[in-house]
């Protein structure tokens, strides 16, 4: 989809404020409200926009204990099977594919240490992982996560 600077501004002032009113959003890019209207839908429609969320605060959501873990899946299960079973697994916020060694990693949001032991244990015992790797984030650096910023 071909994008133009107002487009590109709409993006940028959408990821700063994503409860901006339309009627706002159009006075600060000087169009009308139905210009301004059609492009949101476009950029959604085209799936420039995925969508809108809420960022909650783990710890505040009563989930302090953060940790970054690295799945690599035995041969003997389905990894489809597997990509769709954690999205059962509630304290699992994030998930990629991988290159490398491991499969997947997951980013986790949990209640406590024996909270994360237990989802190590369903991990291995219930979806086929063969080997896991976990670190605790410490904190989360000033910052991030960004948005992604549209190529230009």
């Amino acid at each position: 989809m071909a994008m133009d600077s107002i487009d590109h501004e709409i993006i940028g002032i959408l990821q700063t404020d994503g409860r901006i009113s339309a009627t706002e959003l159009s006075d600060r890019i000087s169009l009308s409200l139905s210009a301004t209207s059609d492009r949101l839908r476009r950029l959604q429609q085209n799936g420039v926009i995925a969508g809108f969320t809420v960022v909650v605060d783990a710890e505040a959501a009563g989930r302090p204990i953060q940790a970054l873990v690295d799945v690599r899946l035995g041969s003997g299960g389905s990894y489809a099977t597997s990509l769709d079973a954690l999205t059962e697994l509630d304290m699992v916020v994030d998930a990629v594919h991988l290159t490398g060694r491991f499969d997947t990693q997951l980013r986790v949001a949990a209640r406590d240490i024996a909270e994360l032991d237990s989802l190590l244990e369903i991990l291995k015992d219930q979806h086929g992982a063969e080997e896991t790797n976990t670190r605790l984030v410490l904190r989360t650096i000033d910052g991030f996560p960004r948005p992604v910023q549209v190529a230009t």
